[in-house]
């Protein structure tokens, strides 16, 4: 019988991919754990790009609302510390690295903290140039070598802006430039999965189907601008993690993923994101085969950003991750109390405060339950 991944049973409702403002995410870590847990969700990872700042955002955020309930002697505890008596977040960073020329990224899962924040900015020490330079260089390549008809002044006027004021970019205004003259358009075309020719006529659809596409004339190598994919899986490594392809089904319109995938293992990968928003039923049984094959692990996640924007679609809970041998990593970190509800001291401190504030509040309201019994005994008693 075909094996149905979707429906298969769920023994921990998990999504390992989450972003917060710990990076690019539009909601506080604190808020990213209510939604999951609202949504039955009781095990996420919190995985932010290049950062592990989201961890402390979350201690901050418990510290603040502690302080409201503190001073709001009504408001109700028992939410909150079911909550985080039942969480569990797992240890996350995403990382941006690139592969043969190509961007791509890695997730981290179940490091020290401590120690992933230091190499996080060890890697970016070891970057050649800034992503405008790079872009900038390239674009000027492109120019010249295609002969495009372009106004080149445009492009060194973002150049310059972007080095002076350190905002703005070169990729729009080299798309806006591109696309005024017709005899540049031919470049921009590309096949898509179902064989029809089409036309990059978005930025969106520029930069996937040939800024990073290597096999596009209009490709920028953009490798001098991260770390390489080999320090990228080794930082992960020396902080006491793992290391796991992010949804490879996003590169497939930037090189042959299927044909790099064992090479890519090699260089010391710990698993691979199979269950994912974009991959298809192919793709899933495919990295799940190469997952088996190595002997490696599985994850799986929504990507969520708590975002409404182009390329930012996905929610939390949105991709079932089954319970399966190769993802059992997950359940078994959470019984080893492993997570980062379960390590922080901070955190452990105010569940230990919610539950002796609910057990006096529980008292209290006994009391005065009992309090408000007695005076309407007497009141009857006198009538």
């Amino acid at each position: 019988m075909e094996e149905k991944l979707e429906i298969m049973p769920i023994e921990l409702n998990t999504d390992a991919h989450n972003h917060t403002r710990g990076s690019d995410g539009r909601q506080t870590t604190f808020r990213a754990m209510l939604r999951a847990y609202n949504k039955g969700i009781n095990t996420i990872a919190i995985t932010d790009h290049d950062s592990v700042r989201g961890f402390r955002n979350l201690e901050k955020d418990v510290y603040s609302v502690m302080g409201t309930i503190r001073e709001d002697k009504s408001y109700d505890i028992s939410r909150i510390l079911e909550m985080l008596e039942n969480m569990h977040i797992l240890k996350g960073t995403e990382l941006i690295t690139s592969y043969n020329g190509v961007i791509v990224e890695v997730l981290g899962y179940n490091f020290d903290v401590e120690k992933m924040e230091q190499e996080i900015a060890n890697l970016k020490t070891s970057v050649r140039e800034k992503p405008y330079e790079a872009l900038y260089k390239g674009f000027n390549k492109i120019i010249d070598e295609k002969g495009l008809k372009f106004d080149k002044s445009v492009l060194d006027e973002a150049y310059e802006k972007i080095k002076a004021e350190g905002k703005g970019g070169v990729v729009g205004p080299f798309y806006n430039e591109l696309i005024k003259y017709e005899e540049n358009k031919e470049l921009l075309k590309y096949t898509d999965e179902n064989g029809e020719e089409k036309e990059a006529d978005t930025m969106k659809l520029f930069i996937n189907k040939h800024l990073y596409n290597k096999k596009s004339p209009l490709f920028v190598d953009m490798s001098s601008t991260r770390p390489t994919f080999k320090d990228t899986i080794d930082a992960i490594h020396r902080a006491g993690g793992q290391a796991f392809l992010a949804h490879a089904g996003r590169y497939k319109d930037k090189m042959p993923v299927e044909e790099y995938i064992d090479d890519m293992i090699a260089e010391g990968l710990d698993g691979l994101e199979v269950f994912y928003p974009d991959h298809t039923d192919e793709l899933r049984k495919f990295l799940l085969g190469k997952v088996k094959e190595h002997g490696i692990k599985a994850s799986g996640g929504s990507d969520d950003h708590h975002a409404e924007k182009e390329g930012i679609q996905y929610q939390t809970g949105r991709v079932a991750v089954p319970d399966i041998p190769e993802t059992r990593w997950i359940h078994d970190t959470c019984e080893r109390g492993k997570d980062f509800l379960n390590e922080s001291v901070e955190i452990g401190e105010a569940i230990k405060e919610l539950r002796e504030l609910k057990e006096i509040r529980r008292k209290k309201a006994k009391e005065n339950n009992e309090l408000d019994k007695q005076i309407k005994e007497k009141q009857e008693i006198s009538r």
